[in-house]
């Protein structure tokens, strides 16, 4: 039980660390800024990534006005669909990372979650389990602290992609296979 706290002591300590790096980050970015090189500073910005950001904002004014946080899921919903209707891969991972960070702050529900997974590995290809990857590396550790059971489901898919050997290259690493182990130790 100590361990388990002493990784979420460790956990939160990283997540300060990296909220701390994007503040930096950011007031770098904005005391630079003059009129010759407001373009060059915007899409630096733009190059953070501010998507947890977003997201605990999001997941702030959910608390008072809970239709905001729907509509954004919605939102996100329907710009994953079209993108995967497109094979978009681009527009895909930054809409599920985006539905990730909503789960982690449970704005979105983690059902949603396992449905986007069970989608993509319906008939999976080296696009769709690249997104599940990166999807996993974001939302794993909370699904796996709500519904352990469906994420092994996930793991599962994965053993199972790379016993086949479906994909013309492998895009499961061994990240995911180490996360995955992390992550049954977390449960004992």
């Amino acid at each position: 039980m100590a361990d388990a706290a002493s990784r979420g002591d460790a956990k939160e300590a990283q997540q300060r660390e990296s909220w701390d790096q994007l503040k930096k980050r950011i007031k770098a970015s904005v005391n630079r800024a003059n009129i010759g090189n407001i373009k060059d500073i915007i899409v630096e910005l733009f190059g953070a990534n501010l998507v947890p950001v977003y997201a605990a904002l999001i997941a702030v004014i959910n608390t008072k006005l809970p239709l905001i946080g729907e509509l954004m899921v919605t939102r996100l919903v329907l710009q994953f669909r079209r993108a995967f209707k497109r094979d978009d891969k681009g527009l895909c991972i930054s809409s599920v990372m985006f539905l990730a960070h909503l789960s982690n702050q449970r704005v979105a529900h983690e059902v949603l979650a396992f449905q986007i997974v069970s989608l993509l590995l319906e008939t999976p290809t080296d696009d769709s389990v690249e997104v599940v990857v990166a999807f996993t590396r974001e939302v794993g550790a909370f699904l796996g602290s709500i519904v352990p059971r469906m994420l092994n489901y996930v793991f599962d898919a994965f053993q199972s992609i790379l016993h086949e050997d479906r994909l013309t290259h492998i895009v499961i690493t061994r990240d995911i296979l180490v996360m995955h182990a992390t992550l049954s130790t977390q449960k004992r």
